[in-house]
């Protein structure tokens, strides 16, 4: 892992409204609630969540290179569905909905904020 890789993810993770910090991510990582991935530009943080009706493999936190990402996350599609995986999902920006959508990804909900 990179400076660059960790201030992405930094980045990433204010976006999304600052719920948590780097060391959130260490610790659910270290509890194997989570799992880091990095390969080249990419490093990737996923989470393998049970819903009622699927297991899905939740792409937490991305930074890096786009093709690098797209390579590392059709990597972790095999591993999701060896963990018995049977949807993938992703919370992200805006702007991935465009970058994913040739790669199959679709819209699915709207998350939206306000402060108090």
């Amino acid at each position: 892992m990179t400076e660059k890789h960790l201030t992405g993810l930094a980045a990433a993770l204010e976006h999304g409204g600052g719920s948590h910090d780097l060391s959130h991510v260490w610790d659910a990582v270290r509890a194997r609630k989570a799992q880091l991935w990095v390969e080249g530009d990419a490093c990737i943080v996923t989470e393998v969540n049970d819903a009622p009706n699927h297991t899905e493999l939740h792409f937490w936190l991305a930074t890096g290179n786009l093709d690098d990402v797209i390579a590392l996350s059709n990597k972790l599609f095999v591993w999701g569905k060896e963990m018995g995986c049977d949807v993938a999902t992703l919370t992200g920006r805006r702007g991935w909905t465009k970058a994913l959508a040739s790669e199959g990804w679709e819209p699915q909900t709207v998350t939206m904020a306000r402060r108090l």
